[in-house]
This record gives structure tokens, C-alpha cells and sequence, in this order.
């Protein structure tokens, strides 16, 4: 009987440590941005607004002003160690429109999107594009 009460003591303790060490990691994943202008993720074209942003395996998950969902795929980025440790996007714009092409939400955490058969066209026909960054901070 006394196994049983430390064995259950144990596994009650051992879920709170686990719940608490949960909790800290769910709150740093979402991250806000104010993206002041549209701007295209694959065949999706988004509102300028304002963005939760949070990242589930190899996915980004944008979610906006509407409420609606869109997930992209996540490529391994390269680190960028000119920039602070901070939370960004990256977007690349040719004329009137843009498209997201990179997600950092650390110098280690850089990860880029495939570029859509849209933004594709556009590149071929249009010399340069260009960068902008929108930080992301975290969500209140």
C-alpha cells in the first residue's frame, strides 16, 4: 500500500512538472505581426492586418484577422547572425505584390518558403524584388 501512495505521489508530481515546463514553451509560440500590406502565401492572398504566428513541426501557421488558418511548409532556412535575436518576417515584394519567403523566430530558428508558381511568374518577369522585414512580437 505504501508503493502505491509514493507511486501515485510520483506520477502526480510528475504530470504538475510537465504541465508547468508545457505551459512557458505554448506561450513563446505565439507571436504577433502587423503586416501593413497584402501579401501572398502560395495561392493564398492575405489582408494586411494583424497575424498570430506560430510554428508546428515543419509548418507555419498564420492566423488572421478573419480568424481563417493558413498553414505554409517550412524549409530549413540559413541562420542570420547579422540580426538580432528577435522575431521576423521576410517578405519579398515585386511592384504591388508581395510574398513571404522567410520566417525567423530566432538567429538559429530561420526557416524559408518555397516560392509559389505565381511568385515564380512574377520573378521571371520582373529583374529584382524587394526585401522587407515585419518583427514579430509576442502575442498579448
Amino acid at each position: 500500500m505504501q508503493s502505491l501512495k509514493k507511486f501515485a505521489l510520483f506520477l502526480l508530481l510528475t504530470v504538475f512538472v510537465a504541465s508547468v515546463g508545457i505551459a512557458p514553451a505554448h506561450a513563446q509560440s505565439r507571436l504577433k505581426a502587423e503586416v501593413p500590406f497584402d501579401f501572398e502565401i502560395g495561392k493564398t492572398t492575405l489582408k494586411a492586418g494583424s497575424y498570430q504566428v506560430a510554428m508546428d513541426g515543419s509548418f507555419v501557421l498564420l492566423q488572421g484577422p478573419d480568424g481563417k488558418t493558413i498553414n505554409a511548409l517550412l524549409l530549413p532556412g540559413r541562420a542570420n547572425h547579422h540580426h538580432k535575436d528577435e522575431a521576423y518576417l521576410v517578405f519579398t515584394r515585386y511592384g504591388n505584390e508581395a510574398f513571404l519567403n522567410t520566417v525567423a523566430f530566432s538567429v538559429d530558428k530561420t526557416y524559408d518558403l518555397p516560392h509559389s508558381n505565381r511568385e515564380k511568374e512574377v520573378m521571371a518577369r520582373v529583374q529584382s524584388g524587394e526585401q522587407l522585414a515585419v518583427l514579430i512580437q509576442p502575442a498579448r
